[in-house]
């Protein structure tokens, strides 16, 4: 055994790669963890957990991978817990509401992690699980993980629940993030079939506390979530004209990283009645939108089928809706109302052209269009001839990309890239093949 590893420890650091389902088949004695707190997890379940989870953890939340003495009783938990890159995201967002030093309640704490980012600013934390044992798990891992300035409880959030376990504890800031799977284990994303339905929890949980952060699927629509949130937030008039809808909604965040929508947050403040706040992060890139903005854009088409660039939106500004005004923020025009891909003006200089490029890099993909091509018998034929190997993609077209590359003809690879487009101009709409490379 390790210098200072007990039995359990050493065995999970021995068996790091190991097929768990081999091992369950294997071994007929398992070893249990020094400390305990964790006495009522079995061990066999505690062992497969943590030797899973650690592969998930190994690139997503790193810090927590090379802390050996941590532990999991379900790798599903780390599979849905927060990366550490998003878990600091939303640590530096209640900073920038509530300020240093604030008193955060996770009320659906699941592995940790997201505890654990606050933990760094706030003066205190409440871990909350309805499950026991990641409940027992979190207090063995922050103590691990020298964090002691996080309580942990388990109760099952309710309307019932909610005034027991976080009033007492004067939050500043309440953060929940639902869990999105439903008694049968299948992924659900509205509002009203996640754990617990925050939207019917939402006047009590104003009556708590002053601000409530959401982390929501990637999957849920936006304008439903928002409206949805609003009639929750409904509050009794002074008047005799019954209740009156205000929106509490004050920012809603969409985090994408690597090519992928990671996160949905949205922060409900109520004292909050203006227009909400649309902030997209694509990696290192952040954009702001107010909904106002969004709502009222409208897309510039192009005037030809002439382009020197071509812009895919990242799935932050793709997630958020921003569809049509990118083109007044950043003087595109869009090549048809529901095609959203964009160019740049026809009368820029090369100059300006390699300017505006440089504004939209970070933001999404932005390509140099080498020709556009009618989509059509002769404009297949020609690429096929030309760029044998290359990406395609479709859009706003009756076909789907594997069914325009199989009409290509064309095996996948190199640095050439065919889109499948509908483009609307004045004088009349057509479908392209534009071919690009990477700028």
């Amino acid at each position: 055994m390790t210098s200072g590893m007990d039995a359990f420890e050493s065995f999970i650091t021995e068996n790091a790669q190991a097929d768990t389902s081999r091992l369950i088949l294997s071994r007929k004695d398992w070893p249990s963890p020094s400390d305990p707190g964790l006495a009522s997890i079995p061990g066999r379940e505690l062992a497969v957990g943590t030797i899973e989870a650690r592969k998930k953890l190994r690139r997503k939340v790193p810090q927590w991978y090379s802390c050996t003495s941590l532990v999991f009783p379900s790798a599903l938990s780390a599979e849905q817990c927060s990366s550490s890159d998003t878990a600091f995201y939303k640590a530096a967002l209640v900073r920038e509401t509530v300020g240093a030093g604030a008193r955060v309640a996770d009320l659906t704490g699941g592995l940790g992690v997201d505890s654990w980012a606050f933990s760094k600013d706030a003066s205190m934390v409440l871990y909350n699980d309805s499950s026991a044992w990641l409940a027992a798990s979190a207090v063995h891992n922050f103590k691990a993980l020298g964090v002691f300035n996080v309580a942990v409880s388990s109760v099952e959030i309710s309307s019932g629940t909610l005034e027991a376990v976080a009033g007492p504890f004067r939050p500043d800031l309440i953060y929940l993030d639902p869990g999105r799977r439903d008694s049968s284990g299948r992924k659900v994303f509205l509002l009203e079939d996640c754990s617990p339905d925050v939207s019917g929890l939402l006047p009590a949980l104003f009556r708590i506390t002053r601000y409530v952060l959401l982390k929501l699927s990637p999957m849920i629509d936006l304008s439903l979530a928002v409206s949805r949130l609003d009639a929750a937030a409904e509050v009794p008039s002074m008047g005799e004209d019954g209740p009156w809808n205000v929106s509490r909604v004050r920012e809603i965040h969409v985090v994408a990283s690597g090519g992928e929508c990671k996160e949905v947050l949205v922060l409900l403040d109520r004292e909050w009645e203006g227009e909400y706040k649309v902030v997209c992060r694509e990696d290192s890139r952040t954009v702001v939108f107010s909904s106002g903005e969004i709502s009222r854009a409208r897309p510039t088409l192009v005037g030809s089928t002439y382009a020197k660039v071509l812009f895919e939106p990242g799935k932050s500004l793709s997630k958020a809706g921003t569809f049509n005004v990118l083109c007044e923020r950043f003087s595109l025009s869009k090549l048809a109302r529901s095609t959203h891909l964009y160019t740049l003006p026809e009368a820029l200089t090369e100059s300006e052209t390699e300017q505006a490029c440089g504004r939209l890099q970070g933001l999404g993909k932005v390509f140099r269009v080498l020709e556009v091509l009618p989509l059509d018998r002769k404009g297949l034929k020609e690429v096929s001839r030309r760029w044998p190997v290359c990406e395609v993609s479709a859009r706003n077209i009756s076909l789907s990309s594997d069914e325009l590359r199989s009409r290509l003809k064309v095996s996948p690879g190199g640095e050439v890239h065919v889109f499948g487009v509908r483009i609307e101009m004045p004088h009349g709409a057509g479908n392209y093949l534009i071919v690009c490379t990477k700028a």
